[in-house]
């Protein structure tokens, strides 16, 4: 799976609307998810996937998801179909509840890539958390098969998740708050590079949208789906370093290394103790690409 150096939005994007493909490519969204679940009707899923499939064939520069109906509903292998002959494409699985969830589609995956001429695991998987038992069970489910690289928390105000818990949205979180950090220490103990917060649904309001990304970033979530174009810019604004964090991460990279070139492993900087642990959180920001 080609991963892009930085994904901070994934805007999601009908499967049934190739009119608006070349528009979502010209947002800068880090990714597109080409929906052929909730923003497809039953009756015009085989169509939808038809225009899937003409865009994955043009789109092996760029990474691309799609989000695939649960296989549990029959219709995997017309939703797979739609794969192109190379790795920059990955499946977003809805509605995950445990590993037992990716049995199914990890075989018809290795059975895709043999056919498409793709070696092993080259298409990855993201998963999406939408219940309880999801996030019970969140941990073994990721590390149930080596395809899983990226996953979703579906924090959306009155989303299936909301409605599981039996909570009440609020601008400051509360109610995810318990799933959002459970999420993030089983995704990380697990490996997972990319941490997807869940869409915002109220398209008026950006600066509620601005707050909610800088608490998923808070949490450790490094990326957002956007639901509509107009999210994109805050959403790539919201998971970049902010300037005083470019210059923080500079300067402190900066003195350590003057200081471990003099047999030093600990300094003072801005008037904190710096080791090691944070450089890491240095060079990490300083990784992020800019713009």
């Amino acid at each position: 799976m080609l991963a892009p150096p930085v994904l901070r939005s994934l805007l999601f994007v009908p499967g049934g609307r190739p009119d608006l493909f070349p528009k979502a490519l010209k947002t800068g969204a880090d990714a597109l998810i080409l929906d052929l679940e909730d923003a497809v009707a039953a009756p015009f899923q085989d169509v939808a996937r038809d225009e899937v499939k003409e865009e994955l064939a043009r789109s092996s520069d760029r990474l691309t998801f799609v989000r695939i109906n649960h296989p549990d509903l029959g219709d995997l292998d017309k939703d797979l179909a739609v794969l192109a002959a190379h790795g920059a494409q990955a499946i977003m699985l809805p509605k995950v509840c445990g590993p037992k969830d990716l049995k199914q589609l990890d075989n018809r995956l290795s059975e895709r890539e043999q056919v498409l001429g793709l070696p092993p695991n080259a298409i990855g998987v993201c998963i999406v958390i939408e219940t309880s038992l999801g996030l019970r069970n969140l941990f073994e489910t990721l590390t149930s098969t080596p395809r899983i690289r990226a996953a979703g928390l579906a924090s959306a105000e009155q989303g299936d998740l909301m409605f599981d818990l039996g909570g009440r949205w609020t601008p400051a979180g509360e109610a995810m708050a318990y799933a959002r950090g459970k999420f993030v220490c089983d995704a990380r103990a697990a490996g997972v590079p990319w941490l997807i917060d869940g869409a915002f649904m109220n398209l008026e309001d950006p600066a509620a949208l601005q707050k909610e990304a800088e608490l998923a970033r808070t949490y450790g979530f490094n990326s957002k789906v956007a639901i509509h174009p107009r999210q994109v810019e805050v959403l790539n604004r919201a998971f970049s370093p902010t300037p005083a964090e470019l210059e923080r991460a500079r300067g402190m990279l900066e003195a350590f290394q003057k200081a471990e070139a003099q047999g030093r492993g600990a300094i003072q900087f801005q008037g904190m103790m710096v080791d090691y642990a944070n450089i890491r959180w240095a060079r990490q920001i300083l990784a992020v690409p800019q713009g």
